[in-house]
């Protein structure tokens, strides 16, 4: 065979052993395609554990939030309770001071042997009995604490029962001095569980 032949031969064996131009770059992009593929997926795997994240702390923030709701409204309920017999004592002590102002403002003076007067002590010392056996509940610990000294001023104990001698007791032979007296002492009385009041409120809402 001569040389030009042989050269033909080497050359077209040469060609058919390379790799068409086409087939190269197929390979390479399906490579990077699956890289990006695998990127794509692990982005998306890294966000949604992300949120799964932020939406527990939100989750946790909302029960936080109910749990604190919970608690100020028992509280707030609890602190009601307490101003509802506090103000329904203020009642009852201005209704005694009312029976006494019938007496000392009656001109001239009822004798002391007076039917309408011995009335109107009845009056007043059935309206002492009541706000005696009338209960105030303390307000909630929290609440309790920041007025306890106020309390001890104006309570037996944490029964809630009125110091008796907050609202003095009458008798039929009691003078006019005595009743002025007295309506001064139930004029202090009304006052103190006023603002008592007050401050049970004051302590729920400040911190």
């Amino acid at each position: 065979m001569d040389a030009t032949k042989v050269s033909s031969v080497v050359m077209a064996s040469n060609a058919y052993k390379q790799p068409l131009p086409t087939q190269m770059p197929a390979k390479s992009q399906d490579k990077d395609a699956t890289v990006q593929v695998s990127n794509n997926n692990q982005v998306k795997t890294d966000s949604v554990r992300v949120s799964s994240t932020v939406a527990m702390k939100n989750l946790d923030t909302v029960r936080v939030i109910e749990q604190m709701h919970a608690s100020l409204n028992q509280m707030a309920k609890g602190v009601r309770e307490t101003n509802e017999s506090l103000n329904k004592a203020v009642d009852l002590v201005d209704s005694m001071k009312s029976s006494i102002q019938t007496i000392i403002k009656n001109f001239p003076p009822f004798p002391v042997d007076s039917k309408e007067r011995n009335d109107r002590l009845m009056e007043y010392n059935a309206l002492r009995k009541e706000l005696i056996s009338l209960m105030v509940p303390p307000p909630p610990p929290p609440v309790y604490e920041k007025i306890k000294h106020m309390w001890e001023s104006l309570f037996e104990d944490q029964n809630g029962s009125l110091l008796k001698n907050s609202v003095p007791l009458l008798e039929n032979s009691s003078s006019d001095a005595q009743l002025k007296d007295v309506s001064q002492t139930l004029d202090k009385t009304s006052a103190q569980l006023a603002d008592f009041s007050s401050k049970v409120t004051q302590a729920l809402v400040q911190p």
